[in-house]
């Protein structure tokens, strides 16, 4: 399983998606890495043993001077100190303009590495090896780099494309289950959103997590591409982009509520997905079937269906802060069916709040 999928911007930048499977080390680093230039890869100390293939591929590939910065970043590391901590790194490590970076590890890590390369020494070339589901599926495909605040979730970053998103599906081999559920979210909302294969596929059966079979290889391939379709047509988010937001609003709100790590983000986008589909039926009509086929997803995964306690109107005033919320208010993505997503502005608050207690 081989594919490559290219992002074109309608700027200099442009991405190269590749998906293939036990591939890190044999995928062209001397194509991909301008020559003599110097490589700093961030990757999370868990996994320096398992990438000594990759490490040894890009050796050989370049005669470079190559940094490996060790960084352990979990979502709640996802700050502008994190951020001022590698710009140190790069600092002592004389990171020059033709530096090329390359961000090993799960999503957070490739926001954050992300946002850094798009900021230390006004941009630097970037390659992102995404080693998790959610990484692999939506993370780190098309060039949204950001951190979080206090006030919210990403809240602070830009659009910067990794040259290289490098997906090799053997990464996921020894992945623990709960980080498989923290990328399902991801994989649910593109299969109601696009609806076609990838919902065909998702709605006659869900297979066990933790094995990669040919059945998840099609699935992860697929929801990948599809975020590279999109994001190749609408890479500010003007448009179509919107629409992978679906489920989110809410789901961040969630995530920032009960505080980053405490839910996952699969977890988090599941319940925000309930949300979505309950106001779809309240304002779009939407069939309460398609609600009632996303709840046996859920459970069949392992994901909840149901929040902890939380306070409905606490949870709106966070949402009014996301960043996809405007002057005339919060937008949302819903679906009219499935593969027919809608945005949908100016939704009544007390719907919002009925369909929030609904999670409770």
């Amino acid at each position: 399983m081989n594919k490559a999928i290219v992002i074109e911007s309608q700027s200099y930048q442009k991405s190269e998606v590749m998906i293939g499977h036990e591939t890190l080390s044999v995928w062209p680093w001397s194509s991909w890495l301008p020559e003599n230039a110097p490589v700093v890869m961030v990757v999370d100390p868990k996994l320096e043993t398992q990438i000594e293939p990759l490490v040894s591929a890009i050796e050989k590939s370049r005669q470079a001077h190559m940094t490996v910065v060790p960084r352990t970043i979990a979502e709640h590391d996802k700050t502008l100190e994190t951020v001022a901590a590698l710009y140190r790194d790069f600092g002592k490590h004389r990171v020059t303009r033709d530096t090329v970076v390359v961000a090993v590890g799960g999503g957070v890590l490739t926001d954050l590495v992300g946002y850094v390369a798009a900021t230390y020494l006004r941009g630097l070339r970037w390659i992102a090896v995404p080693t998790t589901l959610l990484a692999q599926v939506d993370a780190a495909i098309g060039g949204k780099v950001a951190v979080n605040t206090e006030f919210g979730k990403n809240l602070v970053g830009a659009f910067h494309l990794p040259a290289i998103v490098a997906i090799d599906t053997a990464m996921l081999s020894t992945l623990p289950l709960k980080e498989w559920r923290a990328g399902l979210g991801e994989v649910i909302k593109s299969a109601l959103i696009a609806g076609g294969h990838l919902y065909e596929w998702v709605q006659q059966k869900q297979e066990p997590l933790g094995d990669l079979t040919p059945w998840w290889a099609s699935v992860i391939a697929e929801t990948a591409a599809l975020k590279a379709r999109i994001v190749q047509v609408d890479l500010y988010e003007q448009n179509q982009r919107m629409f992978l937001n679906f489920g989110h609003t809410a789901g961040h709100a969630l995530e920032n509520y009960f505080g980053y790590g405490t839910l996952s983000h699969g977890e988090a986008v599941g319940l925000g997905t309930l949300v979505a589909l309950s106001l779809s039926e309240r304002v779009l009509g939407l069939r309460k079937a398609v609600r009632e086929q996303v709840m046996g997803w859920l459970r069949q995964w392992g994901l909840p269906t149901k929040s902890q306690p939380f306070d409905p109107a606490k949870i709106y005033e966070i949402m009014a802060q996301d960043k996809k919320a405007r002057a005339y208010g919060l937008q949302w993505v819903l679906l009219k069916d499935i593969g027919d997503p809608l945005v949908t502005r100016q939704v009544d608050s007390q719907q919002v709040m009925e369909a929030l207690e609904e999670i409770q």
